[in-house]
């Protein structure tokens, strides 16, 4: 009994490790996103030049809908902050908003 409970504990771990780290993952690829497209409109660029220029091999729909959501959240910001601020400010609402 004590064995099969340690051993229920340890998938139940493994399991929401896991899960973190996938989100984690998806949480560090919008924020890089992001940053990318905050120092592109840095550079001068609309919003609406970088929606026509994702490549057509990326037009998956689910990573299209994470585009999307970066160069929405690029434009959100003000001008005066930093590429990596941007990146760490994304990265920690998305984290928060996965618990």
């Amino acid at each position: 009994m004590f064995k099969s409970s340690l051993f229920f504990i340890a998938l139940l771990s493994v399991s929401h490790s896991a899960t973190v780290l996938a989100a984690n993952k998806q949480c560090e690829l919008i924020a890089g996103l992001t940053g990318d497209y905050y120092a592109q409109r840095l550079e001068g660029k609309t919003q609406q030049q970088l929606e026509s220029e994702t490549p057509p091999e990326f037009a998956n729909l689910d990573f299209l809908r994470t585009i999307d959501l970066a160069i929405n959240l690029a434009f959100s910001f003000p001008p005066d902050k930093t590429e990596t601020e941007v990146e760490e400010r994304v990265f920690a609402s998305c984290i928060k908003n996965q618990q």
